[in-house]
């Protein structure tokens, strides 16, 4: 069993990173109307020095859909389907085990979520989530993710939120726990503290700190420590094996309102402390190593109804 560590600084998930979207998962209301949301996002790594010698460049590709319900005053029910696109190129790799450990991995998720009001202060919640995760050429049955958090929010007022609960995932020859913050803060009319995604396989929700330039433009900044996992190709080089990077992001972004339901966002930071993993198809670790401090700059479309 892994322990990830407490959400204690910024944490960011490029996909989930709307307002409209990301609340719609933090946020489990009861009443109100059905919410729909549409996003689409693109990421790029451009070349990383990698200990040892060698480079490795990385461009990811998300699409993610999702529904929020109300089923009466005091249930609300939400549904998400998610799609993600992992392009690893790496070259001249020298004090690896392997020259060229996995390249094109493929995220296919399902999440739900269901929020039961007891009170008018407190919220019970609960947000299973599915996810298959595997280089081209993975097995299906071996390439899975699962788990869930669950817990309670409490609501004080109109202005602030917290809640707290566990988060348990299991897949790919390891089980993660951690601790779920879940918070929405609005410090000022203009100054907002929030998670920027919902909880899942890479680690708990994030948070985020906003502001609001104007009611069409909005600035914030997000950083943390994020964690992926998945199968390899069958017939690779390690077949059956499992790859992992971590990094700890630091993002600034910039956000713009298109209209009523549309919202464009720009990203730039860094991403710190990367490391690259590679173990056996039973999950025993063959080699690790670190790659230099990596620029990183992004893209994403919103549509929230």
């Amino acid at each position: 069993m892994r322990i990830l560590p407490c959400c204690t600084t910024f944490l960011l998930l490029f996909v989930y990173s709307s307002d409209g979207s990301a609340r719609m998962w933090t946020e489990p209301e009861s009443g109100g109307n059905q919410r729909f949301f549409i996003n689409a996002a693109a990421l790029y790594q451009p070349e990383s020095h990698v200990q040892g010698g060698g480079n490795v460049t990385v461009s990811r590709y998300y699409l993610s859909a999702g529904s929020s319900i109300p089923v009466n005053d005091r249930m609300r029910l939400g549904f998400g389907l998610s799609y993600e696109f992992d392009n690893y190129n790496f070259s001249r790799l020298s004090n690896f085990a392997v020259p060229n450990p996995w390249n094109r991995i493929n995220k296919i998720g399902f999440s739900a979520r269901a929020g039961y009001s007891l009170s008018p202060n407190w919220t019970l919640f609960a947000a299973p989530v599915v996810q298959y995760s595997g280089e081209q050429g993975a097995e299906l049955g071996n390439a899975l993710l699962y788990g869930t958090t669950f817990g309670l929010l409490y609501r004080p007022g109109r202005r602030f939120m917290i809640g707290f609960g566990p988060g348990i995932f299991y897949g790919l020859e390891e089980t993660r726990f951690f601790p779920a913050v879940i918070v929405s803060w609005k410090i000022t009319d203009n100054l907002r503290l929030g998670n920027s995604f919902r909880t899942g396989p890479a680690g708990p929700a994030g948070l985020e700190l906003a502001y609001s330039i104007d009611h069409n433009w909005e600035t914030s900044l997000a950083g943390g420590f994020r964690s992926y996992r998945f199968r390899l190709d069958k017939d690779g080089s390690i077949g059956n094996g499992i790859g992992q990077t971590d990094a700890w992001p630091v993002i600034a972004r910039l956000s713009r309102k298109l209209g009523q339901h549309f919202r464009a966002d720009l990203y730039g930071g860094a991403a710190f402390g990367g490391k690259l993993r590679l173990e056996d198809r039973r999950g025993r670790k063959i080699d690790s190593v670190s790659y230099s401090t990596a620029p990183l700059a992004g893209f994403a479309l919103t549509t929230v109804y």
